[in-house]
């Protein structure tokens, strides 16, 4: 997919998870009063609040209704966009985000080819729920973790900078704030170790509420918590230079 050209020199990315939608809906609409129309929305995850398919059109129109249109808007699901609603959540959004779900997407922008890949991510340890309802589901964490890092090597051939965006934290430096015994239950050390061996320019995750370091560095990537009750606000990310266009 192609996008037109925004006419400042870098690229302007806003990522936020952790909405709930309906529930922090007020600092949601604070928080977008602080922004203009990006080159790239990217939602990563627990947008909507206990499996509530039918809220998420409802924060895309408030999205529109500030931000405007003529932008992607890239996401991927948390664990509160339950497994059985997402495919009427995919439904009902069609055309207006796209959802990736262990998958990956290449937009051109601006002239700049971004590989984006998305996936939930996963837990070095499940909850007692995820034991007790699903099956397999350690195996299942592990297995994320190699389809992200195969998927994140495909996009490298064919993109000029790749966005690993996860729902899950893939280090202990964003989820600072937490308790730090509680990271089994926040993230997965295999991701870190995907994010250290692949390296993609940036991933974006959610999930840490209470986070007091929103920021961080693996190797050369930068890792940020987008998370909305921890940052307050959409994160705005302003980078890579666009390409030098002849007058």
């Amino acid at each position: 997919m192609t996008y037109p050209q925004n006419s400042a020199d870098k690229m302007k990315i806003l990522a936020v998870a952790d909405v709930h939608y309906p529930r922090f809906e007020k600092k949601f609409r604070l928080a977008l009063e602080n922004h203009q129309t990006p080159d790239l929305l990217l939602l990563a995850g627990d947008m909507v609040n206990r499996g509530e398919a039918d809220a998420y059109p409802e924060l895309l129109d408030i999205i529109q209704d500030r931000l405007g249109t003529g932008f992607p808007i890239v996401a991927c699901f948390g664990n509160e966009e339950y497994a059985e609603v997402r495919p009427k959540i995919t439904s009902l959004v069609k055309e207006r985000v796209t959802i990736l779900d262990e998958k990956f997407i290449v937009l051109v922008i601006d002239g700049i080819k971004i590989g984006i890949v998305g996936t939930q991510g996963s837990l070095d340890k499940p909850t007692s729920w995820q034991r007790s309802n699903i099956p397999g589901i350690k195996e299942e964490f592990a297995r994320r973790a190699v389809r992200a890092s195969g998927l994140l090597q495909k996009v490298s051939e064919i993109s000029d900078k790749r966005i690993l965006l996860m729902h899950h934290a893939p280090c202990t430096e964003t989820c600072e704030g937490e308790d730090i015994r509680s990271f089994a239950w926040l993230g997965s050390r295999k991701f870190y170790s995907v994010i250290k061996s692949e390296q993609p320019d940036l991933v974006i995750h959610g999930h840490v509420h209470n986070s007091t370091t929103h920021e961080a560095k693996v190797g050369a990537t930068l890792v940020r918590n987008v998370a909305l009750p921890a940052v307050g606000d959409l994160t705005k990310l302003v980078l890579w230079n666009k390409p030098i266009r002849d007058l």
